[in-house]
Parts: structure tokens; sequence; C-alpha cells
């Protein structure tokens, strides 16, 4: 039996089936809307995907909040008492100061449990590309590879995953400061979507810019296409409440690239809050990222 266990945030937006499957300890980051705090489950029981994403469609602008300190120490503490070591597979620190909590938390139980070890691995992404990592990590500690085994592989896996995706609404993107504000009124009266990746720095980044929105979906199907590294392995589809659209597209990735498996789920409330409804991306291991 493995004498570790896997930690993430919610920001992985994996399945709620599937982190339960995986047996994943999951930390909850926090989403204000309306002056109202909301937890982050990944099953979106405190703040549904539908009513986070309509509240955008009437121009409510929902705020994210990074995971404290505490919350971290309760989850990795109930770890460490069942004489466990943690692999922590965290949203990028480019993005996010959620990384910084983490460390410092299992810095500050150090000296409580001095046997016990945290390795982290920084994915360098977000949602589901975050999500695609942890649940590939928990695949390889699945079939008995030791803490530190999992831990050099989840770490070889970042160069090649691939964030590639296309918002509706170029506003929230400037709200975020990924893009500048005339910029975005320009790119929405003239109807550019940007397809965006994730670089290798963590951050996001435009690939390219076309017109309209079946124009994107058709460059995005190329560019895996091109990129990817096999068919067989599983790829994640994220949408933001557009069910429909994640579904045809994950048909044309199996049907014009053969890939086998295609998870789809909701980009979730606190990666949904900087892109918005109507966000559609792809995530997978590539060539590049």
């Amino acid at each position: 039996m493995s004498k570790f266990e896997i930690l993430t945030e919610s920001t992985c937006d994996l399945l709620p089936q599937l982190a339960e499957k995986l047996k994943l300890h999951v930390v909850r980051l926090h989403v204000l809307l309306d002056g109202k705090d909301y937890e982050n489950y990944l099953d979106g029981r405190e703040l549904s995907f539908k009513d986070l994403y309509d509240s955008m469609r009437n121009k409510k602008l929902p705020t994210t909040s990074q995971v404290n300190i505490e919350s971290f120490k309760e989850e990795m503490e109930s770890i460490f008492k069942q004489e466990k070591d943690i692999l922590y597979v965290a949203i990028s620190g480019a993005m996010s100061g959620t990384l910084c909590a983490g460390k410092m938390a299992a810095e500050e139980l150090k000296e409580k449990y001095p046997d016990r070890k945290v390795l982290i691995v920084d994915s360098l992404g977000a949602s589901m590309g975050e999500g695609l990592l942890v649940y590939l990590a928990a695949k390889k500690k699945e079939k008995g590879a030791t803490l530190e085994e999992t831990f050099d592989y989840t770490r070889s896996l970042v160069p090649n995953l691939s964030h590639l995706f296309m918002v509706q609404d170029l506003m929230h993107i400037c709200r975020g400061g990924r893009a500048n504000k005339s910029a975005a009124i320009m790119g929405s009266v003239l109807n550019i979507k940007p397809v965006m990746n994730v670089t290798e720095d963590g951050v996001l980044n435009v690939v390219q810019k076309v017109q309209g929105r079946k124009t994107g979906i058709k460059r995005m199907v190329n560019m895996v296409k091109e990129n990817i590294l096999s068919v067989d392995q599983p790829v994640f589809v994220g949408h933001g409440d557009c069910l429909a659209e994640a579904e045809a597209f994950a048909q044309k990735l199996k049907d014009e690239i053969g890939i086998k498996t295609v998870y789809i789920n909701y980009i979730g409330a606190v990666c949904g809050c900087h892109t918005g409804p109507g966000i559609l991306g792809v995530f997978y291991l590539g060539k590049t990222r």
C-alpha cells in the first residue's frame, strides 16, 4: 500500500466522481458573489456552475480568494496523522499565491511532524490542465509507485502539459489584467476570438486571434492534431456552461484526431470567474506546451 496521499486544490476542476475514485485530498478556494462567500467544491454544492455563469451573463462580477494557510494545515495534518506523506500538485505559482500558502503550511507543520514529507509539483497550469496532471499522478500512484517515483514522473510531465482554450467575451480576460480594455472592446466589436494557452512559465498567453467562434474551434482542433503526443492518452475538455458545444468539440477531437477518451466538465467557479461564460478548452499532453 502506498504510504502517501495526493493533495491538490479545487482549481483542478476535476469531475467530482473522478476525484473521489482517485481518493484525492482537495483544498477548497473561495468565490465571493453579491457579498456572499462560497466554498469552491468540485461538485458546485454551494455555488452551482449554472448560477455562477448566469450571474456573469447578468453583469455581476464574482471575485476569488486563495486558500489560507490554516485550510492547508488542516488537510495536511489529517494525512500526517495517518502516518502518510504528501504529494502536493498545485495551481501555477505564477497565476496564484495559493502555492505559497501550501508551502508555508508544510513548513509550519515540520516541527510537529519531523518524519513526514511534502513534495510539491508546481503544475504551471490551472483548471483542467492542473486536473490532468493530478489525474496522471494518481494513476501512477495506483500502479504502486513510491512518493519519489510519482513526484519525478509528475514533474517530468509539466513541460508537456498543454492548455488550449477560447473565451466568449474578452472583457473577462481584461478584468484579470491579461488584455487591455481598448483591445478587449475592439475585439468584441470585430468578433475576434483569441485562442490562448498557458506558457512554460505558467501564465496565460494569446496564441492566435481568429474571427468567429467556429473558426476558433476548428483552429484548436488542428492545433491539438499537430501537437498531441498520443491519441491513446486521456484528454480533458472544459467549458463555461456551454455543454452542447463542448460535446460537439469532444466529438471532433475523436473523429478528426482519433482521440479515444475525453472527459468533459465545467470550468469551475474560481477559474471561471476570470474567463467568463462560454469558455471552451482542451487539456492534454503535447510535444510542447
